[in-house]
């Protein structure tokens, strides 16, 4: 006798889930997300397999260092190519910054870096220059006057 009311039980309970499911997959199905950036294809090829063995992708080879910097003195121009107005060693948030500011403001700028661009991301900087951002945050979204004006001011070069 228990066993037949457990039965009234839990068939409806299954028929219930069983549909539940069917429904959420057909959801799902219908309206699942399509072009979802970072779903393309891979920049660099996974490594392949041939006869057994493991060939890693090929890279873009790098100049040297000595290439680098020859570069570097030709792309100066000017009378002394050795001259620059402001070397930015460290390529990472804060150095890129440093170095994008220096260049909108008509100095003659260099920037080095001993690994890719933004490597690090200056994960290990002390973060006394990198605030910029915040108060600029405040200035928009908290509509503070005189942020807004010095913002302005520094952008359009007004005095």
């Amino acid at each position: 006798m228990a066993s037949r009311q457990s039965r009234r039980v839990l068939r409806p309970l299954l028929y219930t889930s069983l549909a539940a499911a069917t429904g959420a997959g057909v959801l799902y199905i219908s309206y699942r997300p399509r072009n979802i950036p970072g779903s393309e294809a891979p920049a660099v090829p996974p490594p392949g397999y041939h006869e057994g063995k493991l060939v890693p992708p090929s890279f873009p080879t790098i100049k040297s260092r000595l290439e680098q910097i020859e570069d570097l003195k030709r792309s100066s121009g000017g009378s002394n190519p050795d001259e620059y107005d402001l070397l930015v060693i460290g390529g990472g948030a804060t150095g890129s910054g440093i170095a994008l500011d220096a260049a909108t403001r008509g100095l003659k700028v260099a920037i080095v870096e001993r690994d890719d661009f933004s490597a690090g991301t200056s994960s290990k900087s002390t973060k006394l220059v990198h605030g910029g951002v915040r108060y600029l945050e405040k200035a928009v979204w908290e509509l503070d006057y005189n942020q807004s004006v010095f913002f302005l001011r520094l952008c359009c070069n007004h005095s």
